[in-house]
């Protein structure tokens, strides 16, 4: 519109001037026409060369403009519905379901009926128990396993809402919240509360730090400073609670981690919150903690997060064997909250772990009172009311079975493990793991322009291993966790394997699981997020249909 407009005003002003005798009216206007298509061409050339990248910018412009041509949304629509089919594919074809149950029963089934339902799906976890699909599990040791199970069925019948009435309960949590404090050397006055998970311990450090701000300085529109590579939770969390997120850049695409000058230069008065990970869910990097918790003590108003859901019950341990010299807990000055999962590294069951803060100051302001309800006084520490007392007792016998010496244990196995799948990916030709991972995680993307990292992904499932499939850059990648049924060794073996079968014959893998994921790293690439989230909406719709 702009060029266009430009050219029409050249137009008219040469034909105002075509009867000048000598005509250089006319080659001025003609240099100065040539001169905006020029100037234009070179602004379009710049605008798809920049940030992502050539492809990535001509599928954006094109999805663009697809969205306005006449029939355009419909062929999109057609594109999306192939996406949900294999994504319907990949969730529910593998596994037939002849016994759907869309209404409640009129009448009750027996327990042994019940009983044989439940035993014959767990029976379809074959991934799971061979060792080659994570899960989210990450100990498998029978004697802790059972030790869980017999606490959950035990307390199955409990309310954390209720501590007069279930003692142990109050008990448990208070230990867990000093034991896991302890661990990240809190000090005397450290504390949190236990919550039902990472996303939960997260909601709460940026409701309390909201709060704090509104409170003590007067902010009233909040902001958070993170990395795309610190946890979605904190994305949710903003959007919940008001805050705006204020996105800061990692050092490269080799250095996933926190670029501490740019996020110094975002700092300013509306800043309530500074998110660090230890260490990163995707790539296993500790953010230099430190020389951000330099920065942030120069401003009060904002707290300090680090995000050790994935860490916390590992880094201490690796850090005690020598393996983790990084600072990044309470001991560094400045860190004011981390969040810690007793169901990841501590081993305990899903649906636990702890916000810890560096003292009550903090902590009060994640706090929920209502004191004018006709039902009576009102209060809770965090966003559940009613709480299941088993995953709480279970959580507590975990840490108390294990003790530091078995946490040591676990921490040693697992390193090893770490190192061999670490050294095993760097070692085929093709591939490269990124950043230098500390612990935890390990992601790798294909160095290799030829191959797709994605491709590579769908030939490991044919041997029924899963990889995550990350975005931004692409790439694969796997925790470690401490399980006997992984089997490193072989995992590499197939890894090779599957990356020479994606080199001979690409043409194998340009559909299934590949496309989908090829297809929405491409759009988030592209800043097309209506599209991608429109794909996950589905996702979700599958999962919650019967």
């Amino acid at each position: 519109a702009h060029l266009g407009a430009t050219l029409l005003l050249v137009q008219a002003i040469q034909c105002s001037t075509m009867s000048d005798g000598d005509g250089s009216a006319w080659r001025i206007l003609r240099w100065a026409e040539h001169a905006v298509v020029a100037g234009v061409l070179l602004y379009g050339a710049n605008k798809l060369l920049e940030g992502p990248g050539l492809k990535t910018n001509v599928m954006a412009m094109a999805i663009r403009a697809a969205r306005v041509v006449p029939g355009g949304n419909a062929i999109m629509e057609a594109q999306q519905k192939e996406a949900v089919e294999a994504i319907e594919k990949m969730v529910l074809g593998k596994f037939a379901d002849e016994d759907k149950v869309r209404e409640i029963p009129e009448n009750g089934r027996s327990p042994e009926n019940i009983r044989a339902l439940l035993e014959e799906w767990r029976g379809k976890e074959e991934d799971f128990h061979s060792g080659k699909a994570f899960g989210g599990i990450y100990h498998d040791g029978e004697e802790h396993e059972q030790l869980i199970r017999d606490t959950l069925s035990l307390y199955a019948d409990s309310n954390a809402l209720y501590p007069a009435i279930f003692p142990g309960l109050r008990k448990f949590e208070a230990e867990l919240v000093s034991m896991t404090v302890s661990m990240l050397h809190g000090g005397a006055d450290g504390c949190g509360a236990v919550t039902s998970g990472g996303t939960e311990s997260i909601l709460l450090a940026a409701k309390a730090y909201r709060e704090r701000g509104r409170a003590l300085f007067g902010i009233e529109q909040p902001e958070m400073l993170i990395t795309d590579t610190a946890h979605a939770a904190f994305r949710k969390a903003a959007h919940y609670f008001g805050i705006k997120p204020v996105m800061i850049p990692v050092v490269g695409p080799h250095n996933q981690r926190t670029d501490v000058k740019k996020l110094r230069e975002a700092m300013n008065a509306n800043v309530v919150m500074v998110v660090a990970s230890a260490p990163t869910f995707p790539h296993g990097c500790i953010d230099p903690i430190e020389e951000i918790g330099k920065v942030v003590l120069e401003y009060p108003h904002a707290g300090f997060h680090v995000d050790s859901c994935l860490g916390a019950f590992c880094l201490p341990w690796l850090t005690k064997l020598g393996h983790v010299t990084k600072k990044f807990d309470f001991l560094v000055p400045g860190v004011t909250s981390m969040s810690a999962d007793i169901h990841k590294y501590g081993f305990g069951p899903k649906g636990v772990s702890v916000i810890c803060y560096r003292d009550p100051s903090y902590r009060k302001y994640q706090y929920f009172t209502y004191t004018d309800w006709s039902g009576g006084l009102y209060c809770s520490p965090g966003i559940q009311g009613s709480r299941s007392g088993g995953p709480i007792a279970a959580a507590w016998a975990s840490v108390i079975h294990l003790g530091q010496h078995g946490y040591l244990e676990c921490a040693q196995e697992m390193w090893r493990t770490f190192t061999a799948v670490r050294d095993g990916i760097n070692a085929i030709e093709g591939l490269q793991v990124i950043c230098e991972p500390d612990a935890c995680s390990i992601a790798w993307v294909a160095d290799d322009p030829a191959l797709d990292i994605f491709k590579v992904a769908d030939a490991m499932q044919e041997h029924d291993w899963s990889i995550n499939r990350l975005q931004l850059p692409r790439c694969l990648q796997i925790q470690i966790g401490h399980r006997s049924s992984f089997d490193s060794k072989a995992f590499i073996e197939t890894m090779a394997e599957c990356v020479e079968k994606v080199r001979a014959h690409p043409e194998r893998f340009k559909g299934g699981v590949a496309g989908i994921y090829g297809m929405a790293a491409d759009l988030a690439s592209a800043k097309e997020v209506e599209t991608v989230s429109d794909i996950l909406h589905s996702y979700m719709d599958v999962l919650l249909r019967v």
